[in-house]
């Protein structure tokens, strides 16, 4: 349930860490029927829900993709409801999967998309992009004491226009090169657990080993902090694992160099710290 008032919290479709106890493909997209089954019935009746706001990709959550189904069911069932589907881009969207926005690569049109952070590159902007029929307010209904700042904006255009001439393509191209690089890395380390993400938006789970698929978020923060002190800086997310957001301007240079230091501080913790 929420913290928030009014607002109730459900399980993400993480296919690996099925919070419902399912296997897919047979569950049935669980993580979406327990929302008309459960949630519909006991908590909340659905006329009395303003909308789903939903990630395409989990970012703090540990940068998962969900299963193919489960953008398209949450979709049907805020269409059925006349219940808002939001999607919530400020990590995801502005090219970071490859496409403009993420929830492209599920073929959905949400009725309010959520944007901030690469919008304008760095620069303080946030923005909510909706269709004619839902933002038919009135000049002057909505306002903002510091919205709008010419500064930010600018660098957005800038932004905008640099995604549309090649670092979407870009980060398309070079997500799935770090991905394949990826691969043998994972192989070779015991440590080294599921590599999601699409595009330039990669999460990579650090597990105490394969077989127990048990989060090591201790190894994970020590990952971090090696990689820091060599000159790598990536973040943690979810339980425990690490993420890959480099600049979308990246190429096969930068990302090899990501990749040895990243490589050698695995060999490092894993040779000589005994971290099994």
């Amino acid at each position: 349930m929420g913290l928030t008032p009014g607002v109730v919290h459900v399980a993400y479709g993480d296919c690996d860490h099925c919070a419902y106890g399912s296997t897919y493909p047979g569950c049935g997209i669980a993580c979406v029927s327990y929302i008309e089954d459960v949630i519909f019935r006991r908590y909340v009746a659905p006329e009395e829900v303003a909308a789903i706001f939903v990630e395409p990709i989990l970012g703090e959550g540990g940068y998962i993709v969900p299963p193919l189904e489960f953008h398209r069911r949450l979709r049907e069932l805020a269409s059925k409801y006349g219940i808002l589907f939001v999607a919530d881009e400020v990590q995801s969207g502005m090219g970071r999967t490859g496409r403009m926005f993420a929830i492209e690569h599920w073929r959905v049109v949400p009725d309010v998309i959520t944007i901030a952070k690469g919008v304008a590159s760095g620069m303080p902007l946030g923005a909510t992009v909706a269709s004619s029929r839902i933002m038919s307010w009135k000049p002057g209904s909505h306002g903002s004491t510091f919205g709008g700042n010419p500064v930010s904006c600018a660098a957005a255009l800038e932004t905008i226009a640099l995604l549309e001439n090649g670092l979407v393509e870009n980060a398309a191209r070079m997500g799935e090169y770090i991905m394949h690089r990826l691969e043998p890395i994972a192989d070779r380390f015991r440590h080294i657990g599921r590599i999601s993400g699409k595009g330039l938006m990669i999460g990579i789970e650090i597990l105490r080993n394969k077989r127990s698929r048990k989060p090591y978020p201790a190894l994970r923060d020590r990952i971090v902090e090696a990689c820091f002190w060599k000159g790598l800086l990536i973040l943690p997310c979810g339980p425990s694992s690490v993420r890959f957001v480099p600049p979308l301007v990246i190429g096969e240079r930068e990302a090899d160099i990501a990749l040895s230091i990243f490589e050698d501080v695995l060999s490092h913790l894993e040779g000589k710290r005994g971290t099994r």
